[in-house]
C-alpha cells in the first residue's frame, strides 16, 4: 500500500509542478503601477477634417515585452460646464487598419499602431462646457505571450487601464 501511494502521489505531483513551472516562466509577477504605467504610450498624432467628420489619430506604442491587444478606446474631452447643460460623453475610437483584410491583432513588443476617432460634424462641442484643448483618451489593453495566428493571441499575462491627457487642439 506504501508503494502505490507514493506511485500516485508522484502521479499527481509531478504534472502540477511542471504547470506552475511552465506559469512561472511564461507569465511576468503582477506589477505595481508605477511599473506598468509606461507600457503603454499614447501620443498625439495628427487631426483631419473632411466633409462629414472630425478625425484625431493617436499613436499607441507598446513599451512591454509582451503582445498588447487594444479592446477599447475613448475619446472625451475635459468637462468644465456647470453640469446643468450637457454631460460627458465618448467618442469610440478604432485601430486604422481596422478593416485590412491583412490585418494582425495585437501590437508587438516595441512597435506602435494608430487608432482614430471619428466625430461626426453634426455633434456640435461648445467650448462653454468642454475645453477642447485637453483631450482624454480612456484605454484599456490586454497582454499576450504568444500569437497563434494573424488574428489569434494566447496566453494572456494581464490588463492595463485607465485614462491618458493629450493637450493638442480639437478645431
Amino acid at each position: 500500500m506504501n508503494k502505490k501511494f507514493i506511485k500516485v502521489s508522484l502521479m499527481i505531483c509531478i504534472p502540477l509542478l511542471l504547470l506552475i513551472g511552465f506559469f512561472g516562466v511564461t507569465t511576468n509577477n503582477v506589477a505595481n503601477s508605477d511599473e506598468m504605467e509606461n507600457d503603454i504610450l499614447i501620443t498625439y498624432k495628427e487631426y483631419k477634417e473632411d466633409n462629414y467628420s472630425y478625425t484625431v489619430y493617436v499613436t499607441v506604442k507598446n513599451n512591454t515585452d509582451q503582445i498588447a491587444s487594444l479592446y477599447d478606446m475613448a475619446l472625451s474631452f475635459d468637462y468644465k460646464g456647470d453640469g446643468n447643460n450637457v454631460g460627458e460623453f465618448y467618442i469610440k475610437g478604432e485601430e486604422e487598419d481596422l478593416w485590412d483584410e491583412n490585418k494582425i491583432l495585437g501590437i508587438d513588443p516595441g512597435s506602435e499602431k494608430d487608432v482614430l476617432f471619428k466625430i461626426p460634424k453634426g455633434i456640435k462641442i461648445s467650448d462653454k462646457d468642454y475645453n477642447l484643448n485637453r483631450i482624454l483618451i480612456d484605454y484599456n489593453v490586454s497582454f499576450f505571450k504568444f500569437r497563434t495566428s494573424p488574428n489569434s493571441l494566447f496566453l494572456g499575462t494581464s490588463n492595463l487601464g485607465g485614462t491618458e491627457t493629450l493637450g493638442e487642439p480639437y478645431h
